[in-house]
């Protein structure tokens, strides 16, 4: 999920003017990490580094700015946002230029940044950038800047067992032993019980067992088939898409060894045949 999930980032800058205070090479880095709103699968991937750009494999912003004092700014005044314009280089700068049949082909969604308000640089009056960026499609474990999510991670349902009552006088202790919501107390009999709707929240700290009047009144365990993602993404994809497309990874790194060891085994059994003969 996090190395193997395509998506489309920029990965090669040619800057023409860049008089800003930030030098080429960071700001290309900057620039490169501006997560776009592409869909993978329209973007064909490049054969090599020394594959040639097409209007399959490479999508070309062009990013040209000027920045410059406002004639009629108020005298005295100290906001940039007053005195300049173009004073913050933002990932909304980023302009789409098609080529070939992209324009039919991004119809539904022309290619742009996630969020248009990305400061890239800070610029004064007479500072410019002028550059040509091309994205392509890549992988996570080739570079970060492709990584669809932030974070990503995934833990085991927790399972909790009451083994004996609790007694009432000690009710509420037991619930804090537990992260809020995950324990109940019935406020008639106050009789203590786990929400099952609620027991993911646990953050599985055993606290509990700490406690000697509780070590043997509670079992802690994990469900070992029930698994909780935490998916944050910052791409193209929704979190729940994620799962989805990391499993069709795995399915064709799959499919690729069975039919390698599918080749295999038939040339092993050709040399059989031949030693037979």
């Amino acid at each position: 999920m996090i190395a193997e999930v395509p998506t489309v980032a920029i990965e090669h800058v040619y800057a023409w003017d860049n008089t800003s205070v930030i030098v080429d090479e960071v700001l290309a880095h900057r620039i490169g990490l501006v997560p776009l709103n592409v869909n993978p699968s329209l973007v064909e991937s490049r054969e090599g580094p020394d594959a040639q750009p097409t209007d399959r494999n490479t999508i070309v912003f062009k990013l040209d700015v000027i920045c410059e004092r406002k004639p009629n700014a108020p005298k005295g005044s100290t906001n940039p946002d007053e005195l300049y314009i173009n004073h913050e280089l933002l990932s909304s700068h980023l302009t789409w230029e098609p080529a070939g049949e992209q324009t039919e082909v991004f119809a539904g969604r022309p290619p742009g940044p996630i969020n248009p308000n990305i400061v890239l640089a800070k610029l004064r009056p007479g500072q410019a950038v002028n550059m040509e960026l091309h994205a392509v499609k890549g992988v996570g474990k080739d570079h970060a800047k492709f990584s669809p999510v932030a974070t990503a991670s995934y833990r085991l349902l927790p399972h909790i067992i009451i083994k004996k009552p609790i007694p009432p006088n000690l009710a509420e202790n037991f619930q804090k032993c537990f992260s809020p919501g995950v324990i109940k107390i019935d406020p008639r009999t106050k009789e203590v019980s786990v929400d099952e709707h609620n027991v993911r929240k646990d953050s599985v700290s055993r606290e509990v067992l700490r406690h000697p009047e509780f070590a043997d009144s509670v079992e802690l365990s994990r469900v070992r088939d029930f698994f909780l993602f935490n998916v944050e993404s910052e791409g193209p994809y929704e979190p729940e898409r994620l799962l989805p497309e990391a499993v069709k990874v795995m399915r064709e790194k799959i499919a690729t060894i069975k039919q390698a060891a599918l080749a295999l085994r038939g040339a092993g059994d050709g040399d059989v045949s031949m030693a037979d003969g």
